[in-house]
């Protein structure tokens, strides 16, 4: 946290404005207006608001901002020029709103980034807002379902006796229906994002917790939310959380001064023996563990179209290598990955511009990732600094598969940056008393 903490009421309303803005996360299934075909949800006029609420502390906000531009330099750059390019490519034709969705949503993570670093990463604060996102989602969910005759114990009982219709299309289908007042199809993208969003407001509570004790509410969180994605029946998310998980507790493990290697041995040990009993009661057969087997085969509709989509995106970038050919759709779907599909909408410049955005953000994450697991003393902050490195981990995945030809969405920008955001807010921390008036230069964070 920083030392100067400038006009407490003034900082208290940004650290409570920031965890309405966390709190939205998972709530991208309510509309509030739409603006020129731009659907403004819950979670973007929450991001707006904070950004209102920073304007009380004008100067720091500009001075955090200021510090967090020059950390995302390496990545944000080259996708910015890619998008641009993709912009030169799409001139005159529709390009489905996708170039205005990534800006709009980077101007939103950029605000959540600087009202984190604003507030020194404060720990309650991360608690706070995960905990909020994940409760949040919950209640309001539950509130729509009771309106239409509905509850969470319908859908958990009827998922346990194998039902997953009546979860997907008579529960969760029914409540985005009730919140958006229309009562057309759902699509796929936005289950991914409430998912997403789930996913994200877990690590951020996980990261919260100040005590060098275990975090036993947090894996009560933990477990209650995975049941969450079972039944929001994302697999793409429920496999990334899968990575997420045992990834935290090994960085947990090398970070800890004695008997790592016992532990570290201890935790595989006892992973390979929980993946051994479920593959045994996925053998052994019931309504929910077939169920769960059947989600998990990806011998489904959804892999077979995904394959076809990049059968599709490769031949088309066969015949236009250089130039691409702009933004075709196959099935009425766009390409979900972004590497294939800026190469196919946008040529090779768009591509490459894709590439060194990722091999940045890997980069600085691996480098993140080693320092925290061998440098003693490197981080100083009261939050666990395992499940800071989890924040990005979805986005580095999800653009191989995700919709809108694999742009990051909202979730996945926020945790972009929030990443940055507590890595910068670290560096902080590292500085002398009398110097964290100032922020530390990008350098400092990844020096």
């Amino acid at each position: 946290m920083s030392a100067a903490r400038p006009d407490g009421l003034r900082m208290r309303l940004i650290g409570w404005a920031l965890v309405l803005a966390l709190a939205g996360l998972p709530l991208t299934w309510i509309p509030l207006a739409s603006l020129g075909g731009f659907d403004l949800t819950l979670p973007y006029a929450l991001s707006i608001a904070l950004g209102g609420v920073l304007l009380l502390h004008l100067r720091r906000a500009l001075l955090s901002a200021s510090a967090l531009i020059p950390a995302v330099t390496l990545w944000l750059v080259p996708y910015l020029v890619y998008l641009f390019v993709l912009k030169l490519h799409l001139a005159g034709l529709p390009d489905n709103g996708i170039i205005l969705r990534q800006l709009f949503f980077l101007t939103c993570a950029g605000t959540i980034a600087t009202a984190l670093l604003l507030c020194g990463g404060e720990a309650r604060l991360l608690r706070r807002g995960g905990f909020a996102a994940l409760a949040g989602f919950v209640l309001i969910a539950e509130i729509h379902a009771r309106q239409l005759g509905m509850s969470w114990l319908d859908a958990v009982t009827r998922f346990l006796s194998g039902d997953l219709n009546f979860v997907i299309y008579k529960f969760l289908r029914a409540i985005f229906q009730s919140a958006s007042g229309d009562q057309g199809e759902v699509p796929a993208s936005l289950k991914n994002a409430v998912s997403g969003g789930l996913l994200i407001g877990l690590i951020l509570y996980r990261a919260g917790h100040e005590s060098a004790a275990r975090d036993g509410w947090g894996r009560i969180v933990t477990l209650i939310t995975l049941v969450i994605l079972l039944l929001l029946n994302t697999r793409s998310v429920l496999l990334i959380a899968a990575l997420i998980l045992p990834g935290a507790s090994i960085i947990a493990t090398l970070r800890r001064p004695r008997h790592s290697a016992n532990r570290l041995i201890l935790k595989l040990m006892l992973g390979a023996l929980a993946l051994s009993l479920g593959a045994m009661m996925l053998l052994n057969g019931s309504a929910a563990t077939d169920l769960i087997e059947s989600r998990f085969t990806f011998e489904d509709a959804s892999t077979g179209g995904r394959f076809a989509q990049f059968s599709f995106a490769l031949s088309g970038i066969e015949r236009h290598v250089f130039a691409g050919s702009g933004l075709h759709e196959i099935n009425g779907l766009l390409v979900h990955n972004l590497f294939l599909g800026a190469w196919l909408h946008g040529g090779l410049l768009a591509f490459l511009l894709v590439l060194l955005t990722y091999g940045a953000m890997l980069g600085l994450w691996g480098h993140f990732v080693a320092r925290i697991a061998t440098q003693r003393g490197y981080w100083l902050l009261p939050v666990r600094a395992e499940w800071v490195a989890m924040l990005p981990v979805l986005a580095f995945f999800r653009v191989w598969i995700a919709g809108d030809a694999g742009h990051p969405g909202y979730p996945e920008w926020i945790s972009i940056t929030g990443f940055f955001a507590m890595v910068l807010a670290n560096a902080q921390a590292r500085r002398p008393v009398a110097r964290r008036e100032s922020y530390p230069i990008a350098q400092e964070a990844f020096a």
